[in-house]
């Protein structure tokens, strides 16, 4: 089953985290430095419609209209360490750590973040997160490039990860 998520969201930006053990909380300074960042220069968040796929997520970026997609930034469901839409500071707000790849192969962890509608948008965004992720997760198994044991060449760090993502349900 093909299954498309798609959401109006307005875009806060992302900010590079440290660590790689992601637990319950570990977003919550990154999305309130984003939600002040934002409180003050309210031109910072953009309209966006954030589209949730089985392998990949994109969030397409709004022309004034909020109408049509001006750029677009795809994100790999594999690369995707966390998301959670239970953050104290605002409980409509959906963010997920994603870890981008440099050039030379190096990575750093980015925390993304969208605010939503409301509070059952984002859990539902967050949902939706998780059923991609076990979507890429058992395709990824399926082809052999993750073994049962949790270790493959490219994707050690995301199996190992893997089993743990789920969003928080509050």
């Amino acid at each position: 089953m093909h299954q498309e998520v798609n959401a109006k969201v307005n875009y806060l930006g992302k900010v590079t985290i440290t660590g790689t053990q992601f637990l319950s909380g570990c977003t919550e300074s990154a999305v309130m430095g984003l939600v002040e960042r934002r409180g003050r220069a309210p031109t910072q968040g953009t309209n966006a419609l954030l589209e949730i796929r089985p392998f990949q997520v994109r969030l397409h970026h709004l022309d004034d209209h909020n109408e049509a997609s001006v750029t677009m930034d795809t994100y790999q469901v594999a690369r995707i360490a966390y998301c959670t839409a239970d953050h104290g500071v605002r409980p409509n707000v959906f963010a997920w750590i994603y870890r981008e790849i440099s050039d030379d192969l190096s990575f750093q962890m980015h925390c993304h973040a969208v605010e939503c509608q409301s509070k059952l948008e984002a859990k539902k965004l967050a949902h939706s997160m998780m059923e991609a992720f076990r979507k890429t997760f058992h395709s990824m198994r399926s082809d052999g490039r993750i073994h049962k044991s949790g270790s493959s060449d490219d994707f050690a760090e995301d199996s190992s990860i893997a089993e743990d993502i789920t969003p928080d349900d509050g």
